[in-house]
């Protein structure tokens, strides 16, 4: 049971790895050559669509209107998802250099050992660049959900700082005057009173 859990929640982990794995034992040198440029070009874009979301997770948290116990389970939430866009941001890179080697190799990769040839290893640069590249990839899924969360999060983090500042605003205004109860002859014209005499 536990191992099912694991295998649902590392899912884009695993299907990485099968795709990694046939990759290797299927795709050939000169077919990863030819799409080279366009994972380049993938991951490239994808860096720079990370970046900025970095930033703005990093200043996002305001504190205004929030107790602490919000502050630490926002702040908590925000910390576990920089750690995913810096996990992502860095399959990013891996893929990339791994792109640039096997173009230099030609995705052959000869082993050579006290002058004896060991045999062809391009295959390993082949499953590798599959593996990080399936993996970025579906990470994107998440990404896209995290993107949405810190839309809800700031419009949340909005409403709660201008209900602080209405509260506030309600506290420092003085309280109005009492309507004036006016009496029963008030305004009426009364003239002198003529005394009689008796």
């Amino acid at each position: 049971m536990n191992t099912l859990r694991k295998i649902f929640r590392y899912w884009d982990s695993v299907l990485a790895l099968v795709a990694g794995i046939a990759s290797a034992a299927w795709l050939s040198a000169s077919t990863i050559k030819d799409i080279t440029p366009e994972l380049m070009a993938f991951f490239t874009i994808q860096s720079a669509v990370i970046l900025p979301a970095m930033i703005f997770s990093a200043g996002l948290l305001r504190g205004d209107g929030l107790t602490l116990r919000e502050v630490d389970l926002y702040q908590t939430a925000l910390r576990r998802q920089m750690r995913f866009w810096v996990t992502l941001l860095f399959l990013d890179l891996i893929a990339a250099a791994i792109l640039v080697l096997g173009k230099a190799a030609d995705w052959t990769w000869k082993i050579t050992i006290y002058g004896h040839h060991t045999g062809q290893f391009g295959w390993v640069m082949i499953g590798a660049t599959a593996f990080f590249s399936t993996l970025a990839i579906l990470r994107m899924i998440p990404f896209v959900r995290g993107v949405m969360s810190q839309l809800e999060l700031n419009g949340t983090l909005a409403r709660k700082l201008v209900e602080s500042r209405e509260r506030e605003r309600a506290l420092t205004q003085e309280p109005p005057e009492a309507p004036f109860d006016r009496p029963q002859d008030f305004g009426r014209v009364v003239g002198p009173r003529v005394r009689r005499r008796g």
